[in-house]
């Protein structure tokens, strides 16, 4: 086996056609099978390889017909000893394919606990013979109350590798940046799930999906074509994989899908898949520009997190460089929420340019109306809100901007308010965006959406000084709701006109008049979806707006919704 982390292992049992395990059969890869010819023909020419288990259920059962747990210890000695034979090797990796219903949600029933006892007991006496036993995990995995016991001892006594399966189809049409950021935060929320509940990501790895059977929902090609499209995802895979694995300290990476089971995963184009994902995360593995045809697009950057010394984001209006996100992070104590800020500077700054004079302007405008004109002491006032000079500049042209964009939109008739013209213009530019650790500006509800919402800061609060607006925005108007699935309402009203709107904030009571209790977070838009309102009752909302100096409106008329049971 190859050191380093992670070690990348290709699928390779005897279903895989010969013309794909010519592929794979090369130094350099480490092949996943089972029996002793097939491996013995990789190993021959230079592969490493591991020992693939494709049916878990034979030697431990299923969640509601468990094996007599005093079959394990004999199941894990026939199993190892099949290992040892297949691989040539005392200490192999024996990959168990795969965990059943990873959700469940606890307490289990007594049949399921039995199932999870005798995978965890397998594990457990393979570890004990000298091997590495891995486990493979689909789905949504239930982390939660004692489910969480079961998977840390599984962590520490074998590998978790979750199976991370992408439809190419919907990640092709999704372009380079969004597409491989989807694959990205997929595996990464899964990976920090675990890391949430103490495993380590040195127990971690991610298996990825090269399959061509189009059942829907399964993952894989999907039916994508031309060859060329489906080349570039699969190229995309590798060095998407390869990122994570390298940011989050997986230990392993695997593939699935070279094998063909029966007609729908007949694919002409596997062998040239296979090169293309060798040589897409080591040129020296296999020469896929000469498989992958002339159409192939060999870009090895396109979508990937490659941004020079110095930026936090790249996108389409600039960068956002990781000193002033520092500087303002030490002003608003929140480093994301100054990622944000300076992410809706740059996103912002073409659409409405202020003159370096008019900042100086406003800046002596606050010295001479709050200090007095004693520079120094507004420098010290900066010094003790833990902001620099340039820091407040920024502030200050960022609040002289938004006046512009106001005025340019009444001089062109539009009808659009500031905050909505900014909130769609950042929502456009924040789908461009590459961030280090794919740590991007704003909110969302990934992965029920790849959408964002960057929304505004009000960092005025923190100065408030500097324009001294004590002026509150006006109360929002009545909101609208509309139903939708069981204890869910949609919220909307109308944008507020101001120019200095930041957003909104939500309450809900279950009595008319309160007492109300927020709800929901900041909103940059006027729209709420409360998918937690008590059931088959009446909700009441009110709305409160704010602006970038922190000043509260008073709260919208009441409405009162039905919520549906």
């Amino acid at each position: 086996m190859p050191g380093g982390s992670p070690v990348w292992i290709e699928y390779g049992e005897g279903s895989v056609r010969p013309d794909v395990r010519a592929v794979l059969a090369r130094p350099g890869v480490v092949v996943a099978t089972s029996g002793t010819s097939v491996p013995a023909y990789y190993r021959d020419r230079g592969a490493a390889t591991v020992y693939f288990v494709l049916h878990l259920p034979e030697l431990v059962g299923g969640p509601s017909d468990p094996e007599d747990p005093a079959s394990i210890v004999a199941a894990a000695d026939g199993l190892y000893a099949r290992a040892v034979a297949s691989t040539k090797c005392d200490t192999p990796w024996i990959a168990l394919n795969e965990l059943n219903q990873p959700s469940l949600a606890t307490p289990w029933s007594a049949a399921n606990a039995t199932y999870r006892a005798n995978v965890l007991a397998l594990l457990t006496q393979l570890r004990a013979r000298g091997a590495r036993p891995v486990l493979l995990v689909q789905g949504n995995p239930n982390t939660a109350g004692d489910a969480a016991t079961w998977w840390r001892q599984v962590a520490q006594t074998g590998e978790l590798v979750y199976e991370a399966y992408y439809d190419a189809r919907r990640i092709s049409a999704m372009g380079p940046v969004m597409g491989n950021r989807r694959m990205r935060l997929g595996e990464r929320n899964v990976i920090r799930q675990f890391k949430a509940i103490g495993i380590n990501p040195a127990s971690l790895g991610i298996m990825l999906g090269f399959h061509s059977a189009q059942t829907p929902g399964i993952g894989g090609r999907q039916g994508l074509q031309p060859t060329s499209s489906w080349l570039r995802v699969v190229k995309w895979e590798a060095l998407q994989a390869r990122r994570v694995a390298a940011d989050e300290g997986l230990s392993s990476v695997w593939s699935w899908g070279w094998g063909t089971f029966g007609p729908e995963s007949v694919d002409a184009d596997k062998a040239a898949a296979a090169c293309v994902y060798l040589w897409a995360r080591d040129s020296t593995l296999c020469d896929g520009l000469a498989v992958a045809g002339t159409d192939f697009n060999s870009a090895l950057a396109e979508g990937q997190i490659v941004l020079p010394d110095g930026v936090a984001c790249a996108f389409a209006a600039g960068h956002v460089r990781t000193a002033a996100v520092d500087a303002l992070a030490i002003l608003i104590r929140n480093r994301h929420a100054a990622l944000t800020a300076v992410f809706g500077r740059v996103a912002l700054r073409s659409a409405a340019p202020v003159p370096n004079a008019d900042v100086l302007a406003a800046e002596r405008a606050t010295i001479d109306r709050v200090f007095h004109g004693d520079r120094q002491g507004y420098l010290a006032a900066l010094t003790r809100s833990h902001a620099t000079l340039a820091v407040a500049r920024d502030i200050i042209r960022d609040e002289l901007r938004r006046r512009a964009i106001t005025r340019q939109l009444a001089a062109q008739g539009s009808t659009q308010t500031t905050l909505g013209y900014t909130a769609d213009r950042e929502a456009q530019l924040v789908n461009t965006a590459i961030c280090l650790n794919d740590e991007l500006p704003g909110s969302g509800d990934f992965p029920r959406t790849d959408a964002r919402e960057v929304g505004v800061v009000p960092l005025l609060a923190k100065l408030p000084y500097l324009f001294g607006d004590k002026t509150a925005p006006a109360r929002p108007a009545v909101p609208a709701a509309a139903q939708g699935g069981v204890g869910t309402l949609s919220l909307t009203w109308e944008y507020g006109a101001e120019a200095d709107l930041a957003g909104y904030l939500v309450y809900r009571a279950t009595t008319s008049g309160g007492p109300y209790v927020p709800v929901g977070s900041f909103l940059g838009r006027p729209t709420y979806l409360d998918t937690a309102a008590p059931r088959g009752q009446t909700a009441y909302y009110v709305v409160k707006a704010v602006d970038t100096s922190g000043n509260v409106s008073k709260p919208s008329p009441e409405l009162a919704a039905p919520v549906p049971a």
